[in-house]
Parts: structure tokens; sequence; C-alpha cells
């Protein structure tokens, strides 16, 4: 199957027109969805996972709570939390509904949406996590509301994503390998142009301080804020206040 991708140069350029991002980000992950475990382990050297697992180790699960993923991609978050606790209740969201693999996880529910726009009630869950979703939406204050919203009092929130370092030596480094280097091979592999597009989401982003920011005003309180391979990864873990 091929997919169409709008104009990177052009969309970047028409940020305001609603939807045009939501779009893209679906054509872009429709179009890598049955590679992009694989050069999502090798971009990271690995450690993708090793990130997941950290992630998962700062939400203390208790059986039989309900954990909501959202961007879930392919599941290897979903997987992690349910490794680390068989009898909780996973919900997986994604907007690309071709990403999900039902065999790789046939005990969790999986809702195609929006995560700006999330199909459940009001405090029907004790988690929310996301892994690399946070760039890639259109409004990221629209979600940390869904994500407020759809939290229990009381519950956990726990966001991974890349960042731009701003780490003086590493941050030129970082600069060639993922701005240069990975768009071009992912490009190949792909045969498509859906990693110029990952590569400026991340050059594009806010940076850590400012997710942080964002957290808070949403009406979260922030429990943890740590940076990882020299401020290249940043994972936020906030609290809904009880009252």
């Amino acid at each position: 199957m091929v997919f169409h991708m709008p104009s990177l140069r052009s969309w970047w350029n028409d940020l305001d027109q609603s939807g045009k991002k939501e779009e893209l980000v679906v054509n872009v992950f429709e179009s890598i969805q049955d590679r992009y475990d694989l050069l999502d382990s090798f971009i990271s050297m690995g450690m993708d996972q090793r990130w997941r697992r950290t992630l998962v180790s700062e939400l203390e699960l208790k059986p039989g709570q309900t954990v909501l993923d959202c961007g879930a991609g392919t599941g290897k978050l979903t997987h992690g939390i349910l490794q680390a606790c068989p009898s909780c209740s996973t919900i997986s969201l994604d907007i690309t509904q071709s990403m999900f693999r039902p065999s790789y996880l046939p005990e969790t529910k999986f809702i195609t949406a929006s995560a700006e726009n999330i199909p459940l009630d009001d405090g029907s869950v004790d988690a929310v996590v996301s892994a690399y979703l946070t760039r890639n939406l259109e409004s990221l204050d629209r979600y940390l509301t869904e994500v407020r919203r759809v939290l229990k009092p009381g519950g956990i929130f726990a966001n991974l994503d890349i960042y731009n370092p701003k780490t003086p030596g590493f941050s030129p480094l970082f600069g060639i390998y993922f701005y240069h280097i990975i768009p071009v091979f992912g490009n190949l592999v792909t045969r498509s142009t859906s990693y110029s597009y990952l590569a400026e989401s991340v050059k594009k982003f806010y940076s850590p301080e400012v997710v942080r920011q964002k957290i808070e005003n949403a009406g979260l309180t922030i429990k943890k804020y740590k940076t990882m391979m020299l401020g290249a990864i940043a994972l936020h873990v906030a609290l809904k206040p009880v009252q």
C-alpha cells in the first residue's frame, strides 16, 4: 500500500490549520508501522525499552488498577505495564489502528481515537501514560486537559518523550545523528519521508521545562521530573490532586 505524504515544508509553515497535524501523523505512522519497532530500537541503540521500564516503575501500580496508554502504537509500553502488573486492566489508545498488534496484547482493549479527545468517562482510570506521543499532538494543552479529566483523584500521569538536548558538547553530536543521519537512513528503509517528519517533530517541540509548566497549568502536580541521555529524553510524572 502506498501512502501519500503531505509536503513537510508546507505543513510546518501552516501549523494553525486545525486537523492538519493529526492527518499528517496518521499518514506518517501508517507508512512505517511494519518496521517501526525495529527502527525504534535501532535508533535508540536499544535504550528505548529501558526508558519505558523506568516510566512503568514510577507508576507504583496496584493489582486491579486501570491504566490508559495514549499514543500506544504497537503496544510496547502497554506490554511493559502488564508485565509489572498482570492483574491491571489496560486500554491502548491510538489514532493509527494499523499500528496496534492484537495478537501481542489480546487482553488489552484498543480504542482508535485522538489523545486530545479521549472517549472515556471522567475519573475512570487510575493512571495515564504516554511515550513518544506529545510532540506529535496538535495541542499538548488539550491532551493534558483530557488526562486530568479521565484520571481518578489521586491518579498518576507519566509521560516520556524525546527532546532537543542543550548539553554542551552532546547537543551538536545529537543534531548530526538525529537530524541528519537518522532521517536519511529511516527514509531509505521505509521508502517514505516519515523519518524527516519525526526528526523535525523533535526539533520543533517544546523544551522539557515548558512541558513541565504545561502539566502544572493543566492542574496536575509534578511528582518527578527526570532527564536522561544528557537531556535528549525526559520523563514527567504527575498526580491529579485528591481535591
